[in-house]
């Protein structure tokens, strides 16, 4: 079974250290902005949470990309963007449930974890132990998508002004 980052929303003190720890590794500046991991701060439920791709066994973003530059490796199970063939739509940032295609404003381009080749900065950087980088099992305390899962359930989202 594939490795992934398991993120315990409960050991998250949104401290950033993991997006600017990515940020360094991937483009050489600390910079969120530039990271792969994003953290969601749920002011109204008091959640704060790092979201990364969650490299889904049926990614939603590889057959909207109109260009077709997202893959999925059947070896190791990423999902990856070919930086040549993208064309920076951002359909599959606004198809994406879990926010795992993100922009990077340091690369201006639209970029995916990649797990750092099979050893993340992020996880090594944590400070709390928030972030593991496990097997998936399903139904496992901190697991990827019963964490999505409990956090969609607690929180209310606020409303624009138009």
């Amino acid at each position: 079974m594939p490795k992934t980052i398991i993120i315990d929303k409960d050991k998250c003190t949104g401290c950033l250290m993991c997006a600017q720890v990515c940020s360094l590794v991937k483009t050489g500046t600390f910079n969120p902005a530039a990271s792969r991991i994003r953290i969601v701060d749920w002011e109204a439920s008091g959640i704060t949470n790092p979201l990364v791709c969650q490299h889904c066994a049926e990614p939603v973003c590889l057959p909207a990309c109109p260009e077709g530059a997202i893959s999925k490796d059947p070896g190791s199970g990423l999902v990856r963007i070919d930086p040549e063939a993208c064309v920076n739509c951002s359909v599959c940032r606004r198809l994406c449930p879990y926010a795992g295609p993100v922009y990077s404003s340091v690369e201006q381009r639209v970029v995916l974890c990649d797990h750092c080749g099979g050893e993340p900065a992020c996880v090594g950087a944590c400070p709390t132990g928030a972030l593991e980088y496990a097997e998936y099992q399903p139904g496992r305390p901190g697991a990827r998508l019963q964490a999505m899962a409990e956090i969609r359930s607690t929180v209310t989202r606020k409303e624009r002004p138009r």
